[in-house]
């Protein structure tokens, strides 16, 4: 699967994911970068991008580390533990173990999410 490398920049930490090649995670890339208002629900932060990118394949269960989009709010979803309140699109991953940088923090206020370089 083809898939395009992103940076999540929060406001102490940087990680790195790539987004798969599916046509919600096309739109998703076309419009950034993007500076995203988080809120906690358990171990997920979420935020509304503002635009519809409408809905392909949503799925019940997403791994953590897991990168998400939902037209039900239009939000880009961060799970690092929490299972989706619906089904949700997958479009991405953090790579590697990395989210775990997610667990616990207390600064996931925000995200600006761009390409990698």
């Amino acid at each position: 699967m083809n898939q395009r490398k992103i940076i999540l920049r929060f406001k102490t930490f940087t990680l790195q994911a790539e987004l798969f090649d599916t046509a919600i995670a096309s739109k998703f890339i076309e419009n950034l970068p993007y500076e995203i208002a988080l809120q906690d629900w358990g171990n997920e932060a979420y935020g509304s991008i503002g635009l519809d990118l409408g809905q392909e394949n949503p799925v019940a269960e997403i791994p953590p580390g897991g990168l998400a989009y939902t037209n039900n709010g239009n939000y880009f979803c961060i799970f690092y533990g929490q299972r989706p309140a619906w089904p949700v699109e997958y479009i991405g991953q953090i790579n590697a173990e990395d989210w775990k940088q997610l667990l616990g923090c207390g600064d996931l206020e925000s995200v600006t999410v761009r390409l990698s370089d």
